[in-house]
C-alpha cells in the first residue's frame, strides 16, 4: 500500500495542512484536506472516505471536494464511511441544504455524488479487495480509528484523534500492521488540556505504544500543533523509540 500524506497537522497555517491521508490513490483517511493538495484527475480517482470523527478539521476538504465534482459535471460517486452517529452529525450539520447543499440527492437520489456507509465495528468491510476495521477511539466526540488490510494481509493503522484507549490496541494485536499513523497533538506541558479534549502528548503516546504486543516497523505521528512542533519533536525524540517520526505534509510511505 501506498499512503500520500495530504495533511498532517492539527492545526491549520502557513506549510502545515489539516489532516488527510490518501491510500492508494483512492481511500482517504479523514478530509482535512483535498483540493489544496489533488489536481483535478487525482480527486477523480477517490472512491472513499474513511472518516474519523465529525470535527471541522478532519471533515473540511470534503464539500469543496464534492463541489469541485458537480462543477466538473463528472458522473462519480463517493461513499462517505464512518460510525453512524458520526454520519448523523454530517447529515446533520453539514450537508443539510443550509450549511452546504444535500450531496446525497445530488444531481438525484438513484445516483449521488455522495453516499453514507456506517461501518461495523464487529465485522469488517470489504472495499475493492481491502478490509477495513473499526474500532471506537476516546475522544471528546464519537471517533472512530481504522485498520486497513490489503490482499496480501499487511496492514496500517490509524487512531485519527484520541486520548488512552484499549480496544484499538487489542485489534491492532490480531493483524500484520506495518504502519501506524497515531496522533501526538500537545507537549508534555499541556497533558491537562490533552485529557480534557481527548488527545496526547509525547508521554503518553509512549503508554499506548506499549499496550501493543507487536511493535509496528513504522510509527509515524501525526496531529501536532505546529506552535509546540519543536518541542512534540523533541519529546518524541526523548522516548527512544525506533522507527518513530513526526509527518510530514506531501510524504509518501509504501507498506
Amino acid at each position: 500500500m501506498k499512503i500520500r500524506v495530504l495533511g498532517a497537522s492539527g492545526s491549520e497555517m502557513p506549510g502545515y495542512n489539516l489532516p488527510a491521508f490518501l491510500v492508494d490513490d483512492k481511500i482517504l483517511m479523514d478530509a482535512g484536506n483535498i483540493g489544496f493538495s489533488l489536481s483535478d484527475s487525482e480527486q477523480w480517482r477517490i472512491k472513499y472516505i474513511l472518516l474519523t470523527h465529525a470535527h471541522l478539521d478532519h471533515i473540511k476538504g470534503i464539500p469543496f471536494f464534492l463541489d469541485n465534482i458537480i462543477i466538473k459535471n463528472k458522473n462519480h460517486t463517493v461513499t462517505l464511511i464512518s460510525g453512524r452517529e458520526v454520519l448523523v452529525d454530517i447529515k446533520k450539520n453539514v450537508f443539510n441544504d443550509r450549511i452546504w447543499p444535500d450531496f446525497t440527492k445530488i444531481p438525484n437520489i438513484k445516483e449521488p455524488i455522495l453516499r453514507f456507509k456506517a461501518i461495523n465495528r464487529s465485522h469488517p468491510l470489504n472495499i475493492d479487495g481491502y478490509k477495513v476495521f473499526a474500532e471506537k477511539m476516546n475522544h471528546a466526540v464519537p471517533a472512530y480509528g481504522y485498520i486497513i488490510e490489503g490482499k496480501d494481509r499487511k496492514a496500517i493503522a490509524y487512531t485519527g484523534d484520541t486520548g488512552p484507549t484499549e480496544l484499538f490496541w487489542r485489534k491492532v494485536s490480531l493483524h500484520d500492521v506495518r504502519c501506524l499513523i497515531v496522533e501526538t497533538s500537545f507537549p508534555n506541558s499541556m497533558s491537562e488540556l490533552a485529557a480534557k479534549s481527548g488527545h496526547l502528548t509525547a508521554s503518553l503516546l509512549r503508554n499506548e505504544i506499549l499496550k501493543m504486543i507487536k511493535m509496528p516497523p513504522m510509527i509515524l505521528v501525526s496531529h501536532a500543533k505546529p506552535q509546540y512542533i519543536s518541542i512534540i519533536k523533541k519529546e518524541i525524540k526523548a522516548l527512544r523509540i525506533r522507527n518513530i517520526e513526526i509527518l510530514r505534509d506531501g510524504q509518501i510511505i509504501t507498506v
